[in-house]
């Protein structure tokens, strides 16, 4: 572990209170939204529309983060997103169930999350020398993915004690324990700059400036990009409708099969701890991109919850080969002030192709079965692992 006081601390519980809230609130707004409206064209519609704001606005998230102390950003964030969601059950003690106005805040919701990521990856090269960083993002992985693993299980039993809407209540109390124990971070320090619109546009520009000069870098964030476009529809909007609609299914058997994916995703980190120094970070990330989209192919043959739970579980194993070599590679070659422009870039590809990829699926589901709409996204999400062999540097990124 890390010396500096306090770092440990907030590595290990800042992103897992916040991944715990955001699990419960993936488990809980899906699931209330397909509650109210039986339909899956409009729950990935729903789905889509949430995600406007990082198509809106996430291109410029990243030069405000850098403009910022990062732990500042962090907090600010983590509190208001808890602040929208508390409005959920207010809104349904007054019997006011509309679809839009939730539409509304969960859009404010996920506007403020924008900063979480990119500050957070940008933060930590400011407290962690180069060879620590692997370890340091393996740690908080382990963190996050525990919350991925527990989140919906906390979520599975609350709902046998309160209605759906009353769960986005916890969500702000983990919010509300990760904002807190931010402040107690060791801090960042940016140099003062004039804060303009006209600036963050500016520094906005020089981030893409970097991407366009250095274009392995340029191609891993198309290969997100890509990928997500794949994958990101059927995780959201495939799985609850096939828990649903096909499986007859509860919202406790969708926050299961959301479990499994948690542990797989523990089990996938604790092997990248142990081998991620032994092989280049590039091929690791190549190797994490196919498992995470030809896992969904399998999804084609499920015909019961246990075997989804299976397939979940295998399906989680692969995430954090991409997520954590990605990362550290950004993170140990590319130069610190634009941490946080980058880190925003890749978060508006994984969260704009969310938001497409749910309309997608949502559409295609009105007249495709959703176990052949997994086999046909998986196998294209699972080619864009294969093309990154063929970029000659990639693959040997370290």
């Amino acid at each position: 572990m890390f010396q500096k006081k306090n770092l440990n601390l907030f590595l290990l519980t800042v992103p897992l209170s916040n991944s715990i809230a955001r699990s419960i609130y993936d488990v809980a707004f899906i699931w209330l939204i397909l509650d109210l409206t039986n339909s899956e064209k409009i729950t990935g519609l729903v789905a889509m529309t949430t995600y406007l704001p990082a198509i809106l606005c996430g291109l410029f998230i990243g030069a405000v983060v850098d403009l910022f102390p990062k732990t500042r950003m962090i907090s600010f964030s983590t509190i208001m997103q808890g602040i929208i969601l508390a409005m959920i059950p207010i809104l349904f003690f007054f019997q006011i169930e509309s679809i839009w106005i939730l539409v509304l805040l969960a859009f404010f919701h996920n506007a403020f999350g924008l900063p979480m990521v990119p500050a957070f990856n940008a933060y930590l090269p400011t407290q962690i020398e180069k060879e620590g960083l692997l370890k340091a993002n393996s740690i908080v992985n382990i963190s996050w993915q525990t919350a991925v693993l527990i989140g919906p299980i906390i979520a599975a039993q609350l709902l046998t004690i309160y209605n759906v809407e009353n769960l986005f209540l916890f969500c702000l109390f983990f919010y509300f324990i990760a904002a807190s124990i931010t402040t107690l971070a060791p801090k960042d320090y940016v140099e003062k700059e004039e804060i303009s619109l006209k600036r963050i546009v500016s520094k906005t520009y020089e981030g893409i400036i970097f991407l366009k000069n250095n274009s392995t870098f340029t191609f891993i964030i198309i290969l997100t990009l890509l990928s997500n476009l794949f994958v990101m529809g059927p995780a959201v909007v495939g799985i609850p409708v096939l828990v649903k609609l096909y499986l007859s299914g509860s919202a406790a058997d969708f926050a299961l099969a959301e479990a499994f994916i948690g542990l797989g995703m523990l089990v996938g980190t604790a092997t990248v701890y142990r081998i991620g120094n032994r092989y280049p970070h590039g091929l690791l990330f190549l190797l994490g991109l196919f498992i995470d989209g030809a896992s969904f192919c399998f999804y084609y043959f499920v015909e019961n919850l246990n075997q989804l739970n299976l397939l979940s579980f295998l399906h989680g194993i692969g995430i954090p080969f991409l997520i954590i070599s990605r990362v550290s590679i950004m993170q140990k070659n590319i130069p610190e002030k634009l941490l946080g422009r980058v880190f925003a870039i890749i978060s508006i590809s994984i969260l704009s192709m969310t938001a497409v990829s749910s309309g997608i699926i949502g559409s295609l589901a009105e007249f495709l079965d959703i176990r052949t709409i997994f086999l046909l996204f998986g196998i294209l999400a699972g080619l864009c692992g294969i093309a990154g062999l063929l970029h000659p540097k990639i693959r040997f990124l370290n």
